[in-house]
């Protein structure tokens, strides 16, 4: 294999893929990227085996010689980073069951210990991706990133560790969901057309989702989503032109999540977030790892408290809350500090409104096609 590229766009394509690489590989050769040389240009994989990643380089690459190798994603990177002239030649020849790969710009030469890619993985080709919808990349990323706050970190229940995505046909549209059973966050984004409905909502690693989220930012135009059938595993794609990205899904049945979610009603309080975001900073100082909750007393003067034994306590009047008791009355109810601020990123308006009917039943805080269901912390 010998190429001659751009070294930035390749620096940038590597950063992008490192995500995707195993930091503690089983299989030493999972800690490298896989590079192929064809006469189309240059394609670039890398895998943990639950996320994998492909970007393809057309544009500035000129293929000598094809071939395939597979690179210390790190070392490679590094490398390339530290190359001066604008334009770098990477090149290997398979040795004895060994490949040496040397990355050459000016008078700099670079020689990595490689790895042959007969033991490397074989991802799904792209044309074995089955269609399931094509969505807004901006709204995609945005929509995966705040759902991904919900989901639980307790792989002993690993369904809740996955998003959901549930496609619904009348009207086009997904609804990207996640729970960690204590608050639940529901993004609904529309689609431009039907999207072809799985028979089971794809469960994705919440973990992963957020890297795909990170890995759409900036992109514009669509993302196209997928299932990859008869792969062994069940798998999600996502696509843009000239990278995809997929994600074996977990196995299980996600929460009947709909009679979770409380209807708008009984009292509304609505708040500045920045107000109650500031407060809840401040609130921090007072509070151990996982110590007291924060109370709202809402009436017609709404403030905020928080009190932490051998600690300290914050006390602060919400100037710019009001509250509508619509029925239900004044209330005092607690919170979860960090699940609170949580609801504040996750709606996303400098307005946020929060429905509650008392002190014990799931709060619902909504926004523009938002709702995030908290639950209550019981007071002494």
């Amino acid at each position: 294999m010998k190429i001659t590229l751009s070294a930035k766009p390749f620096a940038g394509v590597l950063k992008a893929l490192l995500p995707a690489v195993a930091t503690r590989p089983g299989l030493p050769i999972l800690s490298g990227v896989r590079l192929e040389a064809s006469d189309d240009g240059l394609v670039v994989e890398a895998t943990d085996l639950e996320l994998a990643a492909r970007r393809a380089l057309c544009d500035g690459t000129e293929v000598h010689a094809t071939g395939s190798v597979v690179v210390p994603a790190k070392a490679l990177a590094k490398a390339v980073a530290a190359m001066t002239e604008p334009e770098i030649a990477v090149e290997s020849d398979p040795n004895d069951g060994h490949a040496e790969v040397a990355v050459r710009g000016g008078t700099r030469t670079v020689a990595l210990q490689g790895f042959p890619t007969e033991d490397w993985p074989a991802l799904a080709p792209v044309a074995e991706i089955t269609p399931i919808a094509s969505i807004d990349a901006p709204a995609a990323a945005d929509a995966f990133e705040r759902a991904a706050l919900c989901a639980s970190e307790d792989d002993s229940r690993p369904v809740l560790t996955g998003v959901a995505l549930f496609f619904g046909e009348d009207p086009p549209c997904l609804e990207v969901v996640a729970t960690d059973s204590y608050r639940l966050g529901v993004v609904r984004v529309p689609l431009g057309s039907t999207p072809r409905v799985p028979e089971t909502p794809p469960l994705v690693p919440a973990r992963a989702l957020r890297l795909v989220a990170r890995q759409l930012k900036g992109v514009r135009g669509t993302v196209e989503i997928g299932a990859l059938e008869g792969s062994g595993s069940s798998r999600i794609a996502f696509s843009i032109p000239g990278a995809d990205w997929t994600v074996r899904t977990i196995e299980g049945q996600f929460p009947n999540w709909r009679q979770v979610v409380p209807e708008p009603g009984g009292g509304l309080l609505e708040f500045d977030s920045e107000e109650l975001g500031s407060a809840l900073r401040a609130a921090a100082s007072v509070r151990s790892t996982r110590g007291a909750p924060v109370r709202l007393s809402l009436d017609r003067r709404c403030s905020l408290a928080l009190r932490e034994h051998d600690l300290g306590e914050i006390r602060q009047t919400l100037a710019g809350a009001r509250f509508a008791p619509n029925g239900v009355g004044a209330m005092e109810i607690a919170f979860n500090p960090d699940y609170l601020a949580d609801a504040i990123r996750f709606c996303g308006t400098e307005r946020g409104r929060m429905w509650v009917r008392d002190g014990l039943k799931p709060a619902l805080f909504d926004g523009p096609d938002r709702r995030y269901a908290l639950m209550p912390v019981r007071m002494p």
